[in-house]
């Protein structure tokens, strides 16, 4: 199952995508579940961006994009990508991703524009409530299971 796992990068938090979606197709429940808890994450974690790191996703499941372009329509925070492939980038210029940001070749070229377009937006992630190197589903759901 495809999941994100965190990471900090030059100070600031990247996601980057594991065991990548097979479904590929617009109605993947396990892509729309895993936007779901990433949604919950950027809530709870109070993040104002986010950078997913897609390098090495040749292909990613449509579900996963459209899903992610439309929280980014939902969430008062910066969405950024980066290392994306051209069937993914096809998807994103579809939405018109691009208005704020361009796609980035790495997360360091992301990180440095949102710094620069927004300073101190990066500061602190060591603060906040994130497991760094460890599953996103994995964590949330050890947080649903501490919350009951």
């Amino acid at each position: 199952m495809m999941d994100v796992i965190p990471a900090l990068i030059d100070g600031a938090v990247v996601v980057n995508l594991v065991n990548a979606c097979q479904m590929r197709t617009r109605e993947c429940d396990a892509c729309a579940n895993l936007l779901i808890k990433i949604h919950n994450w950027l809530k709870q974690t109070g993040l104002e961006y986010v950078v997913f790191d897609l390098l090495d996703e040749k292909e990613i499941c449509p579900t996963f994009l459209h899903e992610v372009l439309h929280l980014r329509k939902r969430l008062p925070i910066h969405f950024l990508f980066a290392g994306v492939m051209s069937q993914a980038k096809r998807e994103l210029e579809a939405f018109n991703y691009g208005d704020v940001f361009p796609i980035f070749l790495t997360p360091e070229d992301a990180i440095r524009a949102l710094r620069m377009q927004h300073p101190g937006v990066t500061e602190a992630p060591t603060q906040l409530p994130i497991q760094f190197g460890e599953s996103l589903s994995k964590s949330m759901d050890e947080l649903h299971v501490q919350a009951t």
